[in-house]
C-alpha cells in the first residue's frame, strides 16, 4: 500500500492509463491517491462473500446488478473502487450500462470491500451515499449503514434483514478453513 500526493487531474490521467485493468487498485480523496495491490487472501474472501450473497439472492429469487471491480468518482473531490458492488433497489437503473455516473445514476446498495492491509476507511464512503458498506477483516464481516452523516455498524442488513449474514460469512470461512471449497460452504449452509 502506498499514499501519494495528487490532484485531480493526475488522479483521472491514472485510472485512464490503467485502463481496464483492475490493479492496482486506486482510492483518492483530499488530494492523495492510495494504492493497493490485492493478494491471494483478498481474493479469496472477497469471492466468498460476493458468492454469497450472489447464493441468497439467487435463492430468493430476487433481480441485482453486481460488479466488480467499479471505479466510483464524485468528480474533484473522491474517487473510489470497492471490491464488489451490489445494486438491489435500483437494479434497473444501472443494468446494461458500460459506465456509472452518480450524478444521475443511483449509488450501489451495498459496497463490498475486503481489507487484509488497513486500507478500508467506512467514512471514506460517505461521499458516495452508499447505503451500506460491509467491510470484512479476516473472518469477521461488519456492516455499517449509511445515517445522517457517518455510518453506524449494526447487525443487520436492510436488503437481507432476516438472515444474520456475518454469522453466515463465519461458518463458511470456518468450513473453508476446515478443508471444504468454498462454493461446497456456501451450499452447505443455504
Amino acid at each position: 500500500m502506498a499514499t501519494i500526493p495528487m490532484s485531480w487531474a493526475e488522479y483521472q490521467q491514472l485510472v485512464a492509463n490503467r485502463g481496464n485493468h483492475s490493479t492496482p487498485r486506486f482510492k483518492y480523496a483530499n488530494g492523495y491517491l492510495t494504492l493497493k495491490m490485492p493478494t491471494f487472501e483478498h481474493g479469496q474472501l472477497d469471492a466468498i462473500i460476493a458468492d454469497l450473497i450472489v447464493a441468497i439472492l439467487n435463492q430468493q429469487l430476487r433481480d441485482y446488478v453486481r460488479t466488480t471491480p467499479v471505479t466510483l468518482q464524485i468528480p474533484e473531490q473522491a474517487g473510489i473502487e470497492p471490491d464488489h458492488c451490489f445494486w438491489l433497489s435500483n437494479w434497473a437503473a444501472v443494468s446494461g450500462k458500460s459506465r456509472i455516473d452518480l450524478a444521475t445514476d443511483p449509488p450501489p446498495d451495498i459496497a463490498v470491500e475486503v481489507d487484509v492491509a488497513n486500507f478500508t476507511n467506512v467514512a471514506d464512503y460517505k461521499l458516495f451515499r452508499v447505503p451500506e458498506v460491509w467491510l470484512i477483516r479476516g473472518n469477521t464481516l461488519s456492516i455499517y449503514v449509511q445515517t445522517p452523516g457517518e455510518y453506524n455498524q449494526t447487525e443487520s442488513s436492510q436488503f437481507f434483514p432476516d438472515i444474520a449474514i456475518p454469522k453466515l460469512y463465519q461458518q463458511v470461512t470456518a468450513a473453508v478453513a476446515e478443508g471444504a471449497s468454498p462454493p461446497r460452504a456456501i451450499r452447505s449452509i443455504i
